[in-house]
Formats: structure tokens, C-alpha cells, sequence
């Protein structure tokens, strides 16, 4: 049984497949990476994992019927198989718990989906953050960005499990995520020719007052106390532009 091509355009069907079931299956281990640990989170629209062991059973498949002497039934066998196979290694597709979003967002007294869009936001945020301290040279500044990062990520984990400061929580998360942002761009643009100048102790300094200020509020969270917000919010703003690094 064949079909225009032959068993060669078969087998290179079959390999753009696997391709892709390849990429699929990386991208759904990817997400379940970035949802380990979050206690609130949204459903992947696209359930990598799944979708990719089926383009690697389909795969199976047209090889098996189109270029193998092995007929329906093997085909449909290896089909199986390779799903099964997919399946057993690489797991389920990361399904979030919509109960415990929709009791989060009871609490915080906003909708499901505003408490994962502020949620998503600073966990977006705190990626850019990595990936920009990625690009500077000096391994002891990425080092504190990654401490920094950590916290951030503890702020956000605290929020999960008490809800009801969320909504007064973006605007903090949002200036001070977004102001290391632009601060660590800033400064990579510059780390050339500001490395170990005064400019670059001042951006060490401003790197000491986020990080303090993340842990300040971590220890608010897990006090349950009101997050004092107003009190921190133009610190660092504040402080950027009195150490020229903003």
C-alpha cells in the first residue's frame, strides 16, 4: 500500500512528526517547570505533552503503513505504542485546580481571571528579570538578581497561599518587578564602561534595596499583616534617580 512519493516521502513525513512531536512535548515540560510549585495558576490553552504524543503516534503510523511491509494492524500497533510510550515517560499535561482559583479570587475579592492575569503578570516579570541579568558579565551581580528573583518569587508564593492582598499587591509588585527590570537593562547596556566605576556601586546599592525591600515584605506576608505598600512604593524610584542609575 502506498501513496504518491512512496515510502521516502513516508519516512520524511514521519520525521517532520516526530519533529514536532519533539517541540510539543518540550514546550509542555517547559510549562509544567514554570507551574511547579504555583498554587494558582491558569490551564495551558495547549496541552504540549498530549498533542505531542499523538504527532509521534501519527508518525508511527504513516512510517509503519506507508513505508514498512508490516501492514494496518502493525502500524496501528506501533501507533499505540509510541503514544503509550510518550504518555508513560512524559506524563500528563499540568492541570491546574480551578476550585482553588475561584476560592483565591472569592478572598481577594476580584475575578478568577484577574487574580491569574496579576499572578501571570509578576511571574512574566520575574522571567524578564532572569533573562536579563543573563546578560551581564559580572557572575556575583547575576547572583544577587538571582536572590532577588527568588524573593520576588516568594512574594508571589505568599500571595497564592493568602489571597486577600493581591489587588493591593500588583502595584508594588509592578513597580518594584518592572524597576529591576529597567535597572539591570539600564546597566547591561552600560557595564562596559561603568563596571567598578561609582556608577556601578550605585547600582549595587539600588540591588541592596530591592532585595531588602522584597524580603521586608515576605516576612509581612507570612505575619499576615497588612502589606504596607504606600510606605515602599517610591523608594525605589526615588532612589534610582538619587544614584543616577535610572
Amino acid at each position: 500500500m502506498g501513496f504518491d512519493g512512496g515510502p521516502a516521502l513516508a519516512i520524511a513525513l514521519g520525521i517532520g512528526l516526530f519533529w514536532l512531536a519533539s517541540m510539543l512535548i518540550e514546550r509542555g515540560l517547559a510549562l509544567e517547570a514554570e507551574l511547579a510549585g504555583r498554587r494558582l495558576a491558569r490551564a495551558p490553552k495547549l496541552p504540549g505533552k498530549l498533542l505531542g504524543a499523538a504527532a509521534a503516534a501519527a508518525a508511527a503510523a504513516i512510517i509503519g503503513l506507508f513505508a514498512t511491509p508490516g501492514g494496518p494492524l502493525l502500524a496501528a500497533v506501533h501507533a499505540g505504542l509510541t503514544f503509550l510510550g510518550c504518555r508513560l515517560a512524559y506524563g500528563a499535561d499540568p492541570r491546574p485546580d480551578r476550585d482553588a482559583v475561584a476560592r483565591a479570587a472569592d478572598r481577594a475579592g476580584m475575578r478568577p481571571t484577574e487574580v491569574l492575569a496579576v499572578l501571570d503578570e509578576a511571574n512574566g516579570k520575574i522571567r524578564a528579570i532572569e533573562q536579563a541579568a543573563a546578560s551581564l558579565r559580572s557572575r556575583e551581580l547575576q547572583e544577587r538578581i538571582g536572590r532577588i528573583a527568588a524573593r520576588a518569587r516568594a512574594v508571589v508564593s505568599e500571595l497564592e497561599k493568602d489571597p486577600e492582598d493581591i489587588s493591593r499587591a500588583r502595584r508594588f509588585l509592578v513597580t518594584y518587578l518592572d524597576g529591576t527590570r529597567d535597572v539591570i537593562a539600564k546597566y547591561a547596556e552600560q557595564q562596559h564602561e561603568v563596571a567598578g566605576t561609582a556608577l556601578g556601586e550605585n547600582f549595587r546599592r539600588v540591588l541592596d534595596t530591592i532585595e531588602k525591600v522584597f524580603e521586608e515584605q515576605i516576612e509581612v506576608l507570612k505575619r499576615d499583616d497588612r502589606l504596607d505598600l504606600e510606605v515602599q512604593l517610591e523608594v525605589l524610584e526615588t532612589q534610582m534617580r538619587r544614584e543616577g542609575v535610572h
